[in-house]
């Protein structure tokens, strides 16, 4: 971890392939705006590595209107390590692949959303983009999938930013 950048961390779990696609324009866009990026999926990531990070950005397909059980399971898991606290004060943030408009690909954002927000972690809406964070569905377009991700992990990277130079004053 480089000491004048951010740290962001993205985790994430895909099952046809959209979510996984988000990836790397999403870091793409968080190099562009100045952070340092982990990518781990769900099977790989270590407690150690959500410790270390400054921001979490988490991606999920959508199952059932709801975040994949996977991710759940390291939310929930990681509930127990020193749990109310470690995670708090970081960036947090959410991506989601889904089906087709109306399969609940808000509904998981928001899911992740909240399990996030349980953990004590910083949100920020984008009131000139995805409002919650991007999503890729069956029918989007590849550009614009690249484009909503790319400014979202510009979007990431300068709260993170603006909230270590925060700290620092």
């Amino acid at each position: 971890m480089t000491e004048n950048k951010p740290d962001l961390l993205i985790i994430y779990t895909s099952k046809n392939g959209r979510t996984g696609g988000m990836v790397e324009p999403i870091r793409q866009g968080m190099i562009d705006g100045g952070a340092t990026v982990t990518v781990r999926t769900v099977e790989e990531v270590a407690w150690d590595d959500m410790l270390a990070a400054q921001g979490i950005i988490v991606g999920t397909p959508v199952r059932f209107g709801d975040v994949d059980w996977q991710i759940k399971r390291l939310f929930d898991v990681t509930a127990y390590q020193d749990y109310p606290g470690p995670l708090s004060g970081k960036v947090g943030g959410a991506f989601a692949g889904g089906g087709r408009p109306g399969s609940g690909a808000e509904l998981a954002l928001l899911s992740m959303i909240h399990i996030l927000l349980n953990h004590g972690m910083v949100i920020q809406g984008n009131a000139h983009s995805s409002h919650y964070g991007p999503i890729a569905l069956r029918e989007s377009s590849p550009e614009d999938v690249e484009t909503t991700c790319e400014a979202w992990g510009i979007h990431w990277a300068q709260l993170v930013q603006r909230l270590k130079r925060h700290a620092t004053e």
